[in-house]
């Protein structure tokens, strides 16, 4: 009986590390993938979801991917822990291994990124500090108007449009009794930032004010990425 105990704890063992090895291989194969696919910088975080995982390798049938990217830049627009989780993934494993440009694909995915303060001042005026105002962004400093440096304080408004993230002035004052009206200056603190190519097809849905950074979250329906050569 004891023998028989220590066997099936043997094979026990094997299956776990025979699961974990095809897990950590398919990890890499999808994260070399994703790299590839969208030439990102580093290659993406790759986690398998749920267990047993060998028989999700064996089938290519994997029911949530979690990756996750440090850094990455879309346009002139650089963004961090860009973050993605994919539902539905058909791998199969030999597509992995052979490489090329067999495409492997999800039903969707959900993700989110964050756009640091400092990457949105590259769109408002020089001279403005940024800071959370609940769900709006704080712009406070002072801008040129006419070779002269103005005071300005007030809020932008983000919000999700067709082409990215939009920035609306809102309750814009310049103190000091300046003729100058706040309105002639709205123009100039409104702006798209632009974010039509992120990895994995995502497409922005919504839009959040954090202490030091804009939080976009997306989405993604019929995602399918292929290899590199």
């Amino acid at each position: 009986m004891r023998k028989l105990v220590i066997s099936l704890a043997v094979v026990a063992l094997l299956l776990v590390a025979a699961d974990r090895v095809a897990a950590a291989v398919a990890e890499g194969k999808i994260s070399d993938r994703v790299a590839a696919s969208y030439q990102l910088p580093a290659k993406p975080q790759v986690t398998i979801r749920g267990f047993p995982f060998l028989t999700q390798v064996v089938t290519g049938d994997y029911r949530e991917i979690d990756l996750s990217v440090g850094r990455v830049s879309v346009g002139s627009i650089r963004l961090t822990q860009l973050r993605a989780r994919l539902y539905g993934v058909r791998a199969p494993l030999g597509r992995l291994l052979r490489g090329g440009t067999a495409t492997v694909t999800a039903n969707r995915a959900a993700g989110s990124a964050v756009i640091p303060y400092s990457e949105l001042s590259g769109w408002l005026p020089h001279g403005l500090r940024l800071s959370r105002a609940g769900r709006d962004v704080r712009v406070a400093g002072s801008v040129r108007v006419l070779g002269t440096r103005v005071p300005l304080s007030g809020t932008v408004a983000p919000s999700v449009t067709g082409g990215g993230i939009k920035v609306t002035p809102r309750n814009l004052t310049v103190p000091g009794g300046l003729a100058l009206p706040a309105g002639a200056l709205a123009g100039r603190l409104g702006a798209v930032i632009p974010l039509t190519n992120l990895p994995l097809h995502l497409q922005i849905a919504s839009v959040a004010v954090t202490a030091s950074a804009l939080r976009a979250g997306a989405s993604a329906r019929d995602v399918q990425f292929a290899g590199g050569s």
